[in-house]
């Protein structure tokens, strides 16, 4: 039941890196595009369009409004995802999964990388794009990566430790970087006991309850900590910002209902 992430720069060989495992270990691939098409049920959209823009520009300061935006599409996000990867056997490819759940046990963190030269000829090679049009494309990408990852995590992207495995396309083909992955996940380091099922079980809940209070425009703009068991479907739920409405534990309950994995709410303030 292995979990798996995937960090791949600009080298579009890892979908079929991705296949090739999904084929090997039995397991599904998700992609960011599903990810988000799943996150609708949660209210995704409402936020994406506005996320996208400004991630595709200069990240804001850390002041800026447009943050909070952003801030609700990743919990959103991590939502989505959080529904494949409760279900075990999953394959994730994307920039932001992997910091998404460094709460979540058990994960092989792959980062697949190759020499400039090499991603310059793939990209050429892939596209219409002359060698020092890939080259500028390239460089403009991993800066943005960069900087937002910085931005959005506090992380170091280049960082070795923020990945378990990290593997140069330039020195080994598809076949052999398969057989190693499989060779790792396959460690009892990587193996879902119990109680891991039980940690990212309760990281589920947790994640599908704040996108929940996140999509209600009643209570978005509320802060709060989530507590969860998820063997008996328990969340608490406390207000950590200062409360103006009277009523709006009552709120906070009628968003909540409608969560099918929560079987007893308590609301408290801090």
């Amino acid at each position: 039941m292995p979990i798996i992430t995937i960090t791949r720069g600009s080298l579009s060989a890892t979908f079929k890196l991705s296949e090739r495992l999904a084929r090997e270990l039995n397991c599904r691939t998700v992609t960011r595009e599903e990810i988000i098409d799943h996150g609708r049920k949660y209210g995704i959209e409402e936020f994406l369009q506005a996320a996208k823009g400004i991630m595709e520009s200069k990240p804001p300061h850390s002041w800026d409004p447009n943050t909070e935006q952003i801030q609700h599409y990743l919990a959103i996000y991590k939502a989505a995802l959080m529904d494949f990867v409760v279900e075990g056997n999953v394959i994730c490819h994307g920039l932001q999964t992997h910091y998404l759940l460094t709460d979540v046990p058990r994960v092989l963190r792959v980062k697949v990388v190759a020499p400039l030269e090499y991603r310059v000829r793939s990209i050429a090679e892939e596209s219409e794009f002359s060698e020092a049009e890939a080259r500028d494309y390239i460089q403009n990408v991993d800066s943005q990566r960069i900087t937002w990852v910085k931005f959005l995590h506090g992380a170091d992207f280049d960082d070795p430790t923020n990945y378990d495995l990290t593997l140069n396309m330039a020195n080994l083909n598809l076949d052999a970087i398969t057989v190693l992955i499989g060779l790792v996940v396959r460690r009892p380091e990587f193996r879902l006991d119990s109680s891991a099922l039980k940690i990212i079980r309760d990281v589920h809940l947790k994640s599908v309850a704040a996108a929940y209070l996140i999509h209600s425009p009643q209570t978005r703009n509320m802060s709060f900590s989530i507590d969860c068991d998820s063997d008996n479907g328990h969340v608490k739920v406390t207000r950590i910002d200062p409360a103006s409405d009277s009523d709006w534990q009552k709120t906070v309950k009628e968003v909540l209902s409608k969560v099918d994995l929560i079987s007893t709410l308590k609301i408290a303030r801090s």
